[in-house]
């Protein structure tokens, strides 16, 4: 039962000393509990566990992650003995999922010291790795930043040395090349650098491009330097719209768009990626969405089904990145074309994972469509809008005779909300029974939108299914059901989660949920617990689950 820090923490560690070794998982989830209810009074038993070479790999990861939050750090001698122990190194030979051992930048930022002897350790250590992974922790110091004089140690040594020894030896090495010096384009040597290969790239001596990484502001600085790769950039498209229309004439950009489009759509039909496409393309599709002056070509292509349907979804994207409202009404047309399906459902998805109202009139018109995945997409963010009244009710009781079984879910969620509480059991029964983990998961997701309260027991009880079956037979049923019982947050919600940590289950959102209430119960600050990651993409995720349903 959830408690107080204290009392869980040793309940937590009276389980991991009577859990026999071979019980790696529970020991495991343990150990990443440590790092939420432990304290630096655990370092020493974290250190033993990270460095006992008898401790599954997946556990001494684990220990460095939970001692890392205490404040775990390393010594030179100890980074020297890690990195030199082949069972540390390398996996034990079996079929592992995700990384087996530690990143050497993320050992290294657990050095501290700076005395001499630390140093000639981390530079022992530095000397013996190859001239690429040198450069690699140089490229990642935004991800994982390093002490600062072990980046300026690298970066003097990559300046000097390891770049010439890249472009000589390794196939990727000047691009690696190239991402270390935007990485670091503050310090003047790396500047110098990036204009050097920008300029010898209109001569035709490298096939990279740093530009296209570059902030309009870096590639002015650029411009300023060389004044004459002006042309190049606006050969390249990189130019802003306004700069790019001064240096070519409105007709000859809007050729060279339709060239470059055609060019693509070209490209990907040609079998076994033989042909590639047009460098340009990204910046193209940008343009045509951005440029008002295009649209009437734009229009041309997306209607024109000789062009390959990536590349018109493509563009129909930048279109409602670009003008949502234009979007919304080409959609409204292409529905009386089936051709167009995909991209109409393209276009519904990006608007009903964040809808507004002037969307509106897009979902009704994909609701009066025959169109089963259009319903859902539809339904989805019309529940979002509150759309409400009798022919709003009519339409999602004919709906929930859908053959697709996540329209007839976001059917009765939508009547539910509209206080039709006898749909409710519909939801939950599918929470619990349903055949495919995708519906279960959906179902779930309903149940915690239009009635989470009552659903307590449901969500407790999908969560629990979930956590008793193997990590690869999960679905995301459980990160829902989590997600759910985080914001309803009662003492007896948090020892759901806690349990399900146990079984490791959906770890990440049942840390962050623990970590909340914890902070709460202890008057700390906390914020709220983010929706499921893969919710980012949620038009993409909609489109997933309704193709799945419809066999498409």
């Amino acid at each position: 039962m959830w408690s107080s820090r204290e009392n869980i923490r040793a309940r937590l560690l009276s389980i991991l000393e009577t859990t026999p070794r071979q019980d790696t998982a529970l020991r495991r989830s343990i150990v990443r509990l440590l790092g939420i209810f432990g304290s630096p009074e655990q370092l020493p038993l974290l250190r033993s566990l990270f460095f006992d070479v008898r401790e599954h790999f997946s556990l001494r990861n684990a220990a460095l992650d939970a001692g890392q939050r205490h404040g775990l750090h390393l010594s030179g001698p100890e980074l020297t003995l890690l990195l030199e122990r082949d069972s540390t190194l390398h996996c034990d030979g079996h079929d592992h999922p995700g990384p087996c051992v530690p990143s050497l930048g993320q050992l290294l930022s657990l050095v501290r010291a700076e005395d001499g002897d630390t140093r000639a350790a981390v530079e022992t250590v530095l000397l013996h790795v190859s001239a690429w992974q040198r450069a690699q922790l140089l490229a990642e110091t935004d991800c994982t930043p390093l002490r600062p004089w072990m980046e300026e140690w690298l970066f003097a040594r990559w300046y000097s040395v390891d770049r010439q020894l890249l472009v000589g030896n390794h196939p990727w090495g000047q691009e690696c090349n190239f991402w270390v010096a935007i990485t670091h384009r503050d310090r003047p040597e790396a500047r110098r650098l990036l204009v050097d290969w920008t300029w010898d790239r209109t001569t035709g001596a490298l096939e990279e491009r740093p530009y296209w990484e570059l902030s309009d502001e870096e590639r002015e600085q650029l411009l300023e330097s060389v004044p004459l790769l002006r042309h190049r950039f606006a050969e390249s498209l990189v130019l802003p719209l306004p700069e790019l229309l001064t240096c070519l004439e409105p007709d000859a950009l809007l050729r060279r768009l339709r060239r470059i489009v055609r060019a693509e759509s070209v490209a990907c039909r040609v079998p076994y990626s033989l042909m590639e496409g047009p460098e340009e393309f990204p910046q193209a599709v940008r343009l045509l969405g951005e440029w008002r002056g295009a649209r009437a070509m734009l229009y041309q292509l997306l209607c024109d089904f000789q062009v390959e349907l990536s590349v018109r979804t493509r563009l129909a994207v930048s279109l409602f990145e670009n003008d949502r409202a234009a979007a919304g009404r080409w959609t409204i047309a292409a529905m009386r074309y089936p051709d167009n399906a995909a991209l109409v459902h393209q276009v519904l998805g990006l608007a009903a994972s964040a809808p507004t109202h002037g969307d509106r009139s897009l979902f009704l018109a994909a609701l009066r469509s025959t169109d089963d995945v259009a319903h859902g997409l539809a339904l989805e963010g019309l529940f979002t809008l509150g759309e409400s009244g009798e022919g709003w009710c009519d339409r999602l009781g004919s709906l929930t005779h859908s053959p697709l079984p996540l329209v007839r879910l976001r059917a009765a969620a939508c009547l539910v909300k509209q206080g039709r509480s006898e749909w409710l059991s519909f939801i939950q029964t599918a929470a619990l029974e349903a055949p495919e983990p995708w519906l279960r998961a959906d179902a779930v997701r309903w149940l915690a939108e239009v009635a989470a309260e009552a659903s307590r027991p449901i969500l407790r009880q999908a969560l629990l299914a979930e956590a008793h079956l193997k990590p690869g037979k999960r679905s995301s049923a459980s990160i829902e059901a989590t997600w759910a019982l985080s914001r309803l947050g009662t003492d007896e919600d948090a020892t759901a989660l806690l349990n399900a940590s146990l079984h490791g289950c959906c770890s990440y959102l049942v840390e962050a949920a623990l970590e909340r209430h914890l902070a709460r119960q202890e008057g700390r600050p906390f914020g709220d617990v983010p929706p499921p990651s893969w919710r980012e993409d949620a038009s993409e995720r909609l489109l997933e689950l309704l193709r799945a349903d419809s066999g498409t």
